[in-house]
């Protein structure tokens, strides 16, 4: 655990140090245009970042997702999330996450997903969307695209031949 890390909400002057943690964190632009255009956007449902000694070292962010058929609810996706390249590997991704999904809890999120390493965000309680009978819309990513939903939700009775298809905020399709 990265020692005397405190996670907190974002302010407007965190922001140049947000988009600097994510270029370095994904060694290129593109994440840190994404945030940009989805503060523009005010798409941003929830969002926290990490700092060590006032530094910005880790962000996250949870914005809201829709689905067809539709899904009733507060619908959301993480990401992206990122940790300055010197903090990595040290749980500080790991607090912002569950700092994150306690926020989406404690807002009655019927539907959390995420695209990412199956084995990291199993950890979580993320599940394969596949066996909740959803996709993501961006393309076939198997295991690598995971849900949580509220525990006994019945997700409104899809046929048993439907599948729903998870859309993120259309900012996201810049993003290679």
């Amino acid at each position: 655990m990265s020692l005397g890390h405190v996670i907190r909400k974002v302010k407007l002057e965190d922001r140049d140090a947000i988009l600097a943690v994510l270029t370095s964190a994904f060694e290129r632009d593109s994440e840190a245009l994404l945030v940009e255009n989805l503060w523009a956007e005010h798409a941003i449902q929830f969002e926290r970042l990490a700092e060590v000694g006032g530094v910005v070292i880790g962000y996250c962010a949870f914005s809201r997702v829709t689905c067809k058929p539709a899904l009733s609810g507060l619908l959301l996706g993480l990401g992206p999330i990122a940790v300055a390249p010197e903090h990595q590997r040290q749980g500080v991704g790991a607090a912002l996450i569950k700092e994150g999904l306690k926020l989406c809890r404690e807002n009655s999120a019927r539907l959390i997903a995420v695209l990412g390493d199956p084995g990291y965000y199993a950890a979580f309680g993320f599940e394969p969307a596949s066996k909740k009978r959803m996709s993501w819309a961006g393309f076939d990513a198997g295991d690598a695209f995971r849900v949580i939903t509220t525990d006994g939700d019945d997700l409104d009775g899809v046929k048993p031949d439907d599948i729903r298809t998870i859309h993120y905020h259309a900012a996201f399709d810049a993003v290679s």
